[in-house]
């Protein structure tokens, strides 16, 4: 290893430096030989960790971007692949989602600061403008908040309709274009 150094913490090794790449852990020198014996185990899976990037956790099919606006908040369905221009994918007001699959909801504000909360769900996002905050969500079938309630201050309601997958490809169908969803 040229110019870098590495750094032991209870078992699992650092690298720190220029230079340093493991490409595999084939390729890798024994980094865990000088720990204790008992540290050992724990440090080559913590490496393996590392060399793999961390546990992959699989992608939702469904990415949804929640813009806070003046008027409410407005829905953008991303798709892998969707060619259609933004507005063409866009609903506003209550959001559709698939019940128990997960999806994407990643938040967002046009203006200022805003709350997208869904406590009944421990779900608490904040809109702001030039970042997102993202959490993976599944949920069960129903209608949650109500569209025409009146939060606090210039915090705007969150509605949801939360379908059963078939009920939720027929909404699908009636509302996106197919060029929502075109792949590749």
């Amino acid at each position: 290893m040229m110019g870098g150094r590495l750094i032991g913490f209870g078992g699992l090794i650092l690298a720190f430096g220029c230079g340093f790449a493991v490409p595999s852990l084939a390729q890798a020198p024994d980094l865990c030989s000088g720990q204790p014996a008992a540290m050992q185990k724990p440090c080559r899976e913590a490496l393996e960790l590392l060399v793999q990037g961390g546990p992959q956790e699989p992608q939702p099919a469904r990415r949804i971007l929640a813009t806070g606006t003046p008027e409410g908040w407005r829905y953008d369905y991303l798709q892998p692949g969707g060619a259609a221009s933004d507005d063409d994918c866009v609903v506003s007001g209550t959001l559709v989602l698939p019940a128990d699959t997960a999806v994407r909801l990643s938040v967002t504000a046009s203006d200022v600061v805003r709350p997208w909360r869904l406590p009944q769900f421990d779900l608490d996002l904040t809109g702001i403008p030039g970042r997102i905050e993202e959490k993976i969500i599944k949920l069960p079938p129903g209608d949650i908040g109500d569209p025409a309630a009146a939060p606090a201050g210039d915090e705007k309601p969150v509605a949801l309709r939360v379908l059963p997958p078939d009920a939720y490809a027929e909404w699908e169908g009636l509302t996106l274009p197919p060029s929502c969803f075109a792949s590749g």
